[in-house]
């Protein structure tokens, strides 16, 4: 079943209180969604569906409880009837280097960006297998694409996002499509953490224009702005000689 706009749309956001997020929740209820908007943050979420309106409805939730998921999951479907698409935005971040790791802080980042997105998958493959349909939406970023000087641990964890996203593109039947976000630098709190000079960056409002235009096509994955992530795709497909000699220069 391919879904060729977002008018009366169950669409399940999750990481919705802030950020690239919350503008794709605002996006997809002025085209006629019904939004499941999710985050760990009630009162923000509470607060955005008051908003946008009734239609929509405000579930809290830690992506790194996996039972939480799974009765979230089930939750909506029974409150909607069903789940049109499922779009995982949740991240956490903090710039590092790997002679200076605060562990905590890696164990949160990894349990939040990639261990909460296979709760979500978990929980929701047995609703979508029982569907016959839907659409899997995982946001890795364009720092998963090849090791970075002060990329880690999130860079990781957005690697392994998109190694899951292909996977389940590779195992799951042709009814539930699989979507890989893949965004360069956005404006949001997360970002604003960095203290270098963000190349080509857009803000949220545009990164959820473009999230919400690819979402509609048969694409894979979804990458913008373009003119950035081209040149990261580049230096992705170069030998390792090369890559990793352009990779230095930038530590």
């Amino acid at each position: 079943m391919k879904l060729k706009n977002y008018k009366d749309q169950v669409v399940w956001i999750i990481g919705a209180s802030s950020g690239i997020g919350r503008a794709l929740a605002v996006k997809l209820a002025s085209q006629g969604a019904r939004l499941a908007l999710s985050a760990r943050r009630k009162d923000e979420l509470d607060r955005l569906t008051t908003t946008l309106g009734q239609a929509h409805k405000s579930f809290a939730l830690d992506v790194t409880d996996a039972e939480l998921c799974a009765n979230t999951a089930s939750t909506i479907q029974a409150l909607f009837g069903r789940i049109d698409r499922i779009i995982f935005l949740a991240a956490a971040y903090m710039p590092m280097k790997l002679d200076a790791l605060d562990l905590a802080a890696t164990k949160q980042i990894i349990d939040v960006n990639l261990l909460g997105a296979f709760h979500i998958i978990s929980a929701i493959l047995p609703l979508l297998k029982e569907q016959v349909f839907g659409q899997i939406a995982l946001c890795g970023s364009v720092s998963g694409y090849t090791g970075l000087p002060g990329g880690q641990p999130y860079g990781a964890s957005k690697a392994g996002i998109i190694n899951l996203a292909e996977s389940l593109h590779a195992e799951l039947p042709r009814g539930i499509d699989v979507k890989l976000i893949s965004p360069g630098f956005v404006r949001t709190a997360l970002t604003d953490k960095n203290n270098f000079e963000m190349p080509m960056i857009i803000n949220a409002e545009q990164a959820a224009k473009n999230i919400a235009c690819g979402l509609l096509t048969s694409r894979f994955e979804i990458h913008f702005p373009k003119r950035f992530t081209f040149l990261l795709k580049l230096l992705r497909i170069l030998p390792y000689l090369i890559a990793l000699k352009i990779t230095q220069i930038f530590k």
